[in-house]
């Protein structure tokens, strides 16, 4: 609700879709996806197919980022100058792919470095991005989703395979168009900030894909710890 209030806010013209298991009332045009990995992330890399075919430049946001000025609007204008994808990079001090590096993931990220040849390659950030329409596009996200299935985990590393194996034409934005507070000391946020963490319902690192029964065990734990929190709080 408060990332499509921003939208609203900020750019009032701008039709949102939301894909999700229940509709929210805020958006435009609700798309009906169902809730089948923790992360959401499976609708997430559907966002060429889902989305209105009519809309020929798209502003994908996670829900745990907020629109904080209108400049947003660079994102389409890219598209509208004629690039086919528009991202920005990972946040960590280390900008290349050996950021991608967690206790839960090495097996993809070895998979990763041979099918890329080395991880001395830039990390982007998958919660923020603007995509065109065209043949190369649709390829691209069908193989986006095809390299997170292997895994089901992170979808960075998805994300790089995917661009090696079918190549866009990227615009590669600094921190300041996907901004997080703890990384990004020193920048001024332009357009959007982003909140990691805010969302997600899971503590800790989930070994394994996250549609897994440990997963959806896992997101059962945060919700009943929450609830709980949220009644002694009231109580207090």
């Amino acid at each position: 609700m408060r990332m499509m209030e921003t939208v609203k806010e900020h750019m009032p013209e701008i039709p949102i879709a939301l894909a999700a298991d229940r509709p929210i009332g805020i958006e435009d045009v609700f798309i009906a996806q169902p809730d089948s990995d923790v992360g959401g992330r499976r609708a997430k890399l559907k966002a060429y197919e889902l989305t209105p075919a009519e809309w020929q430049a798209v502003l994908y946001l996670d829900v745990d980022t907020e629109i904080i000025s209108g400049d947003a609007h660079f994102f389409f204008e890219l598209i509208e100058d004629g690039w086919e994808f528009v991202i920005a990079k990972d946040p960590h001090l280390m900008d290349t792919m050996h950021s991608f590096r967690r206790p839960n993931n090495l097996a993809e990220l070895l998979e990763t470095e041979q099918e890329i040849f080395t991880l001395h390659t830039l990390q982007i950030n998958g919660g923020v991005w603007s995509f065109g329409r065209n043949d190369r596009v649709a390829a691209f996200f069908k193989r986006w989703q095809k390299e997170y299935e292997r895994h089901l985990q992170r979808d960075q590393g998805a994300l790089v395979r995917a661009l090696y194996a079918d190549p866009l034409k990227v615009f590669y934005l600094g921190n300041e168009w996907n901004y997080f507070e703890k990384y990004s000391k020193g920048i001024t946020p332009a357009a959007i900030k982003h909140f990691p963490g805010r969302a997600r319902r899971w503590k800790g690192l989930i070994p394994g894909r996250i549609d897994s029964q440990l997963a959806w065990s896992r997101v059962k734990q945060f919700e009943q710890s929450s609830r709980l929190r949220r009644r002694s709080k009231n109580r207090g």
